[in-house]
């Protein structure tokens, strides 16, 4: 999984329209009250001007998968259920109705993996926020693709498909984070979707089958069929290309040092350049 940037802001005239509808919602006499305004109101946001800024910001790319609507067509979930809330015992509580029209809280989902995860928002630590000001004390087990715990999420492949697995090297709670995520969103379940990360996976390897055979060539031909992979290879883990996560995971577990190192390596910074140029002068 790969971390979502978000860059700016929806179009005003939707976020008017949003806190609008929240507005009622808040000032609803009843629950009925609010799942009638919900109802009334849901086209909103599946309204064009909300759901293509939304698609813009990962390149039409589910948040989960990184698939593009090959897999299955796109939804606009709400992370928080706006309905009602289920834990891992089927317990269910009020949702976060007051968060319906909050662009924060949406992301595009494969229509395969909303369905999937429906109405689960378990938490594994503190209480269910009931304001906006409190969700910053809740700890929800669904590992959420808008932050940096995306990374907590990889990916591994054997004979038959390229599956979502938690990552190395991180804590037991993250672990349990990670495989229940993955349970929950059936990140593993389609077998089209698992095919997929198996092909790019694939081109992967072979990509970085080509950069080590160079390594036999005379010069000229090496740094052609060399920086030829490396070219590729940049291609394939750029924010907006499909499956990015999966080939980034395939390249650094079986490409050599100097090719892991020249795919992810960093353009120099206006600091650095000026930096470096004190340097030579000095």
């Amino acid at each position: 999984m790969r971390k979502v940037i978000i860059c700016g802001t929806p179009p005003q005239d939707w976020i008017d329209d949003a806190q609008a509808v929240t507005d009622q919602l808040r000032a609803a006499a009843d629950k009925a009250e609010r799942e009638e305004i919900i109802k009334k109101k849901q086209g909103l946001w599946r309204d064009d001007r909300i759901r293509d800024w939304l698609l813009k910001q990962f390149n039409n790319k589910c948040w989960y998968t990184e698939a593009y609507d090959s897999v299955s067509s796109i939804h606009v979930d709400h992370y928080r259920p706006k309905g009602r809330v289920s834990d891992l015992s089927g317990n269910e509580n009020d949702g976060y109705w007051w968060l319906a029209f909050n662009w924060k809280n949406y992301r595009i989902c494969g229509q395969l993996i909303n369905v999937k995860k429906s109405d689960i928002f378990a938490l594994t630590e503190g209480v269910q926020a009931t304001d906006e000001r409190l969700l910053c004390l809740e700890a929800p087990l669904i590992i959420d693709p808008r932050e940096e715990e995306a990374r907590l999420i990889s990916y591994e492949k054997d004979e038959d498909a390229c599956i979502a697995v938690p990552s190395a090297d991180i804590s037991d709670a993250d672990r349990f984070r990670a495989e229940k995520t993955i349970e929950l969103l059936g990140l593993n379940r389609l077998s089209k979707l698992n095919q997929k990360r198996s092909q790019f996976w694939d081109n992967c390897l072979m990509a970085i089958a080509d950069y080590k055979s160079g390594a036999n060539e005379p010069q000229a031909i090496r740094l052609v069929m060399q920086t030829s992979a490396i070219n590729e290879l940049k291609k394939k883990v750029a924010y907006e290309v499909e499956f990015s996560s999966v080939s980034e995971v395939c390249i650094r577990k079986h490409a050599p040092t100097p090719l892991i190192a020249s795919v992810f390596e960093r353009p120099p910074t206006t600091h650095n350049i000026y930096a470096a140029s004190e340097a030579s002068v000095s």
